[in-house]
């Protein structure tokens, strides 16, 4: 054996034999507390390890021993326990395979290019297995009770009022929670808190003073709240007095506003009394000592979300932190993510992180009446128009949520009723299908969970087994690449090789001179914006324009960036079709050749990730190309802000503003000529030119 040997894999040897440390320490000739102070500690000695397993005396701990007496060159030796370690051995073996055929004299420098991609995907493939990190990420509407469900899937409930399970984070009819939620394994339970600036609390305090002002904007009621209470300055009710009389509340704030027309004091006045510099912690961890940690971490978080707790400020993202035993049981180091609801647009950039994290399993929630729900679908359209690769990487999923007896109440194919909530689903989920195929979508994986009948282990059960088959595609492309490495060392046809390789070249240089111009632009960035903004909420789009655009609900340059992405997929769809079927034609003539068709697949995963690249690079461009303009476009922005107030057609009114500006301002048309100049550059740089050094070989080798 070599090195330190983790102690929990010399206690699980023993614990499988049925052996007790007493029963061990006499084998080993010890006293049992000898034993005892070994297994206490996180690593033992390899010499003393060895001798321990040897007294086990069975088939586990002898492959113990073989196996951390194996040498690990290439890849990090994952511990025992690892429910992959064979397949990452063998590609660490593969590995070890190519680099001895690269330094022996039967090595050919023809072989050199596919050996060196092909120790690259082994390497990157099984970078991903080894590590177990992952995230689900549930993203849904405001009120569609993703919250809810995803406390009760994660087993994150307390008793609440009447003995009945409730979420540990606060939740309500919509509008409850103030920011994204992320739960993360950490040794001991406790909250870590991102808060905003003092600048963006500014800002908040500002739209929220001015709108109580003007009647003309305002903040989002969950923002407001928070202010409200850390400024204690809440709405107290008042009772009516008469039957027939509105109950109107006394109201502090809006006294205040009302006293004067200095709207920058009333405004430096809140923040003195939001006390912004006694609110600095970012950070409280549960001491071990303390009971009740699911009481504690729900009263701190609600705190936190209120804008209640004393020493927190406004909050941008809080983070669980939780020992792994509290989560269901799980292979995975997980973390969850609750989103913060989707209110109009859902180009959102922490949306995005999500969907692109290739880590990330996503749970698009949606409501029984509706589902699947114009927010998933619009998410769906949104990856298939840009081009994304969760779709096909099967890494988004659909959670419907029936309340109550709604999966009894839908009318099935016969214009009657279902008698239990199963045949509802079934007949719903048919209906789910059908619109996916009647709006070009693909099917996702799709189930059904009402909090107060169904059983939240399963729906768990159901989300970690998505992420065994994302692990599951990634070890069919290792065990792929490893019988490739085979083939490489034992099986080369250099001779044959040669000659493949010259007609290969041939074809992609006929390719490149046939594809190298990017085709004019088919959908400007700003008509996503334009269908975006008839869609957004008012006051989103109201919390934007106060910003230049920079909003996170409706942040204009990143909504730009997802046009000008879902143009550059447009106009570069067909051209990667063609290379596609180029690559596929050289590999049913070159196929035979094992190193040629390792070669001709290793650059088929290049061309994908060529693709991802420049989309991704193509949102980028949008993004940081229009952002200066959008910073300077005064006459934009003014135009925005006097429109607000004055009647209904607002969100129209303003898609028109933005329709006539980036059509007619000279400062917008620049931005898009930039936009186009870059796409062109980074199509050459990021495909072209790599597709063509891909082609080229060294004439020596040749």
């Amino acid at each position: 054996m070599i090195g330190q040997i983790p102690t929990n894999v010399l206690k699980m040897a023993r614990e499988k034999a049925a052996l007790s440390q007493t029963e061990l320490a006499g084998r080993l000739g010890v006293s049992a507390s000898i034993v005892s102070r070994l297994e206490s500690t996180e690593f033992a000695d390899c010499k003393m390890a060895e001798r321990y397993l040897s007294a086990i005396k069975t088939d586990l701990a002898a492959e113990i021993v073989e196996y951390y007496g194996e040498r690990w060159r290439f890849i990090e030796q994952p511990p025992f326990t690892h429910t992959e370690r064979k397949v990452i051995f063998s590609a660490e073996q593969a590995l070890q395979s190519l680099d001895n055929f690269e330094n022996s004299s039967q090595f050919d420098a023809i072989l050199q290019d596919p050996l060196s991609k092909l120790r690259n995907r082994i390497i990157a493939e099984t970078e991903f297995v080894r590590h177990r990190e992952h995230g689900i990420a549930f993203i849904g509407d405001i009120g569609v009770g993703k919250t809810t469900a995803l406390s009760f899937v994660t087993n994150l409930i307390l008793t609440g009022k009447g003995g009945k399970p409730e979420s540990v984070f606060p939740t309500g009819s919509g509008r409850t929670t103030v920011c994204e939620v992320a739960i993360k394994i950490a040794p001991a339970f406790g909250i870590s808190v991102e808060s905003l600036t003092e600048e963006a609390i500014r800002e908040l305090v500002s739209d929220l003073v001015r709108g109580l002002k003007t009647g003309k904007s305002g903040l989002p009621s969950e923002l407001e709240r928070v202010i409200r209470n850390m400024a204690d300055l809440r709405r107290t009710p008042v009772r009516p007095k008469a039957g027939l009389e509105k109950a109107k509340p006394i109201d502090e704030l809006r006294d205040m506003v009302d006293a004067t027309d200095d709207i920058d004091q009333v405004i430096a006045d809140v923040l003195s009394k939001m006390k912004l510099d006694t609110r600095t912690e970012a950070q409280m961890i549960l001491s071990e000592h303390t009971e009740g940690s699911i009481e504690w971490l729900a009263s701190n978080i609600a705190k936190i979300n209120y804008g209640q707790h004393p020493n927190f400020s406004v909050p941008q993202r809080i983070t669980v932190l939780l020992p792994l035993q509290a989560l269901r049981e799980t292979p995975y180091l997980l973390s969850v993510i609750d989103t913060k609801g989707v209110e109009g647009t859902t180009q959102r950039s922490d949306l995005k992180a999500q969907v692109d994290d290739a880590r990330t399993v996503v749970v698009l929630c949606s409501k029984f009446s509706d589902a699947p729900g114009p927010t998933p679908m619009s998410i769906m359209r949104e990856m298939t128009d840009s081009g994304s690769d969760a779709l096909e990487a099967g890494r988004i999923c659909l959670l419907v949520l029936p309340r109550e007896d709604e999966a009894l109440k839908v009318i099935d194919d016969f214009g009657g009723n279902p008698l239990t909530p199963e045949d509802g689903y079934a007949v719903r989920e048919a209906q789910i299908d059908q619109q996916f195929a009647t709006e070009g979508l693909p099917s996702i994986p799709l189930n059904f969970y009402n909090v107060e009948n169904d059983n939240p282990a399963d729906v768990w059960v159901w989300l970690t087994s998505m992420i065994n088959r994302i692990r599951e595609n990634k070890i069919v492309r290792i065990e792929r690449f490893v019988g490739a490495a085979h083939d490489l060392v034992v099986n080369s046809d250099i001779a044959k090789s040669r000659q493949a390789r010259i007609t290969i070249a041939e074809t992609i240089e006929n390719v490149v001179v046939r594809l190298n111009k990017l085709p004019e632009s088919r959908k400007p960035a700003h008509v996503n914006l334009i269908a975006e903004t008839k869609k957004a909420h008012q006051s989103s789009i109201s919390a934007s324009v106060n910003r230049r655009g920079k909003w996170e609900n409706f942040n204009v340059p990143h909504i730009l960036g997802v046009g000008v992405r879902a143009d550059a997929n447009l106009r570069t769809r067909d051209l990667f079709i063609r290379i596609d079927e180029q690559i596929e034609g050289l590999k049913r003539k070159f196929g035979h050749l094992l190193d040629i068709n390792q070669l001709l697949e290793s650059l088929q995963d290049d061309v994908t990730e060529w693709k991802q690249n420049f989309l991704a690079k193509a949102a980028l461009t949008g993004r940081v190309s229009y952002s200066p303009h959008l910073e300077s476009a005064t006459e934009l922005w003014s135009l925005c802000e006097q429109r607000y107030g004055n009647g209904t057609g607002y969100r129209v009114d303003i898609s028109e503003i933005f329709q006539n500006h980036f059509e007619e301002d000279d400062g917008a048309i620049n931005a898009r000529n930039r936009v186009n100049a870059s796409l062109e550059k980074s199509w050459t740089i990021i495909v072209i030119d790599p597709l063509l050094d891909a082609a080229k070989f060294d004439s020596e080798e040749i």
